[in-house]
């Protein structure tokens, strides 16, 4: 297909509610300091969603107010493990490459201050938007 635009398929990102709720009050907590989170859930290709309904704090974490990170060899396997959520002090929930850089899983969720719905952003490994929908 050399020469011809390739239209990438975006996934929609469905979040529940609780999961959200998790992902705020951790941001806050953490605040000024960065936090992170693994998201749980599944991928539903046939539909193109990404399902996140559960989250777990990493063990050993490092963080402070430009960073966040944790080591994936600390990691028990899990399955259901599909991205992870990390807050941003200021005020933008766009990648930064270093984001990019160490993106693990299926989808980034970034949420920046003052951390709240309308804060939390999705995106892919490229750092293209994508859609995010709350549910019940």
């Amino acid at each position: 297909m050399f020469g011809k635009s390739v239209k990438s398929v975006q996934r929609r990102v469905l979040l529940k509610r609780q999961a959200a709720d998790g992902i705020i009050t951790f941001a806050k907590t953490w605040h000024p300091n960065e936090a992170i989170l693994i998201l749980q859930g599944k991928s539903d290709r046939k539909n193109r969603q990404i399902i996140v309904d559960s989250l777990v704090v990493p063990p050993f974490t490092s963080n402070g107010p430009f960073f966040s990170g944790f080591s994936m060899y600390d990691l028990p396997f899990d399955s259901s493990y599909i991205g992870t959520a990390h807050s941003h002090p200021g005020p933008s929930n766009r990648p930064s490459l270093e984001d990019l850089n160490h993106f693990f899983g299926l989808v980034s969720v970034i949420i920046h201050h003052p951390y709240e719905y309308e804060t939390i952003g999705a995106f892919d490994r490229n750092g293209n938007s994508m859609e995010i929908e709350l549910f019940d």
